[in-house]
């Protein structure tokens, strides 16, 4: 149903108006991605479980997708239809203008959730939703334009199915940074952030990641303390919009830019003993230019004096090896214990973010440290955070003591 008032019903439907997004997060992460979202101007965000949802124009849902470190993914609401039977589906859908939010020929993924539907068959929704999409978009004017990323996400739940275009593309914690042949099992980027967070880190302070593996930790450190968005190194879903204007985004990132910095000396101290993993993150800080704020050196986490790094106490984010990094018996508890006792021994002081499984919060008790839930690769793992020998402000639930 292309025409040739398509651009003038973009400009007027599409980016002259207000919508509403959902940005989703990590279990766990939800109030820490609105209060983060709140921090940079966005917005005021609803939290819903999953997420929060927040009203704006297209640049504020670009800016998030930049700028938020946190989230997860963002999603354009589009619209809601309630529909009893496929045809009836299709032919709702077949309503909605299309051909204002996919360029033509666009052949777009589905992910479809259910819940108490008649309509249950994902498959099938998935099926007809795209005839109806198909209907409303001209053809392709060459093979080329007909390969697309653009995915729909469609939670139906009672009968009513509400659709949403996902802005973002790749998941929001693959920051364009990482090299290929990254250690097992690397944290994800906005779990990273989280921690950072709750350490209260600002990218002014000295970090320590004594344990660095993957580097992700250390790399999104750089990030911040370089004032560079999360989102700076990759592209998004965004891009092959209809009402996707280039100059808008080029003017958001020269807003941006305006912030980077070079750093005078490393304030970020990565190390650890497996020398690849070392190799690996040097190569990435390179290709990101993130150098001049991390020094890496391939040492032992229980024989490096903090006193080396900085002689007043800074900030501390540890992941030791759990889950698949480690077997989740014994050896992960008695490495935790170690762990716990090196701290307590030598880093009075210090800011700390140490991940481990909720599983082992009887191992992290003696540290007296706040524990924020979240999950990670499918396993329930608390961040615990707070200043080692007491004066932590408590930011989160507290572990039991045993």
């Amino acid at each position: 149903m292309s025409s040739a008032a398509t651009p003038r019903r973009i400009r007027r439907g599409v980016i002259a108006r207000a919508h509403r997004f959902f940005t989703v997060t990590a279990p766990g992460l939800e109030i820490l991605g609105a209060e983060e979202a709140q921090a940079a101007g966005l917005p005021p965000p609803l939290v819903l479980p999953g997420g929060f949802e927040a009203e704006g124009r297209l640049p504020e849902l670009y800016r998030a997708n930049l700028t938020l470190r946190t989230a997860t993914r963002i999603l354009l609401r589009l619209t809601a239809l309630r529909a009893t039977g496929f045809a009836d589906l299709e032919r709702r859908a077949a309503c909605f203008p299309w051909e204002l939010y996919l360029k033509p020929g666009c052949a777009p993924g589905f992910s479809v959730t259910v819940h108490r539907c008649r309509l249950h068959h994902r498959g099938a929704i998935a099926e007809r939703l795209q005839a109806a999409i198909g209907s409303r978009l001209a053809p392709a004017a060459d093979a080329a334009s007909g390969e697309s990323r653009q995915r729909i996400w469609v939670r139906g739940e009672g009968d009513r199915f509400q659709l949403s275009l996902d802005a973002s593309g790749e998941p929001l914690h693959r920051r364009g940074l990482r090299r290929r042949g990254a250690a097992k099992a690397p944290l994800r980027a906005t779990l990273a952030a989280a921690a950072l967070r709750l350490a209260g880190y600002t990218g002014e302070e000295v970090l320590l990641d004594p344990m660095c593996g993957g580097g992700t930790l250390s790399l999104e450190a750089a990030l911040i303390a370089k004032r560079i968005p999360a989102g700076w190194f990759r592209s998004f879903a965004f891009f092959d919009w209809p009402a996707f204007r280039p100059p808008a985004w080029e003017h958001l990132r020269r807003l941006a830019s305006r912030g980077f910095r070079i750093l005078e000396a490393p304030r970020i101290f990565a190390s650890d003993r497996d020398l690849e993993a070392c190799r690996l993150l040097a190569e990435s800080l390179d290709a990101g230019g993130l150098g001049d704020a991390v020094e890496v050196a391939c040492r032992d986490f229980f024989t490096l004096e903090p006193g080396e790094v900085s002689a007043a106490p800074g900030i501390l984010v540890l992941n030791p090896p759990y889950g698949r990094r480690l077997a989740a018996g014994a050896p992960a508890r008695v490495l935790l214990r170690a762990v716990v006792a090196r701290l307590r021994k030598r880093y009075a002081g210090w800011r700390v973010a140490l991940f481990a499984p909720q599983a082992f919060a009887a191992e992290v008790a003696p540290l007296g440290l706040n524990r924020h839930d979240v999950v990670h690769g499918g396993l329930k793992v608390g961040i615990f955070y707070g200043t080692l020998g007491g004066g932590g402000r408590p930011q989160g639930k507290a572990v039991p003591q045993s």
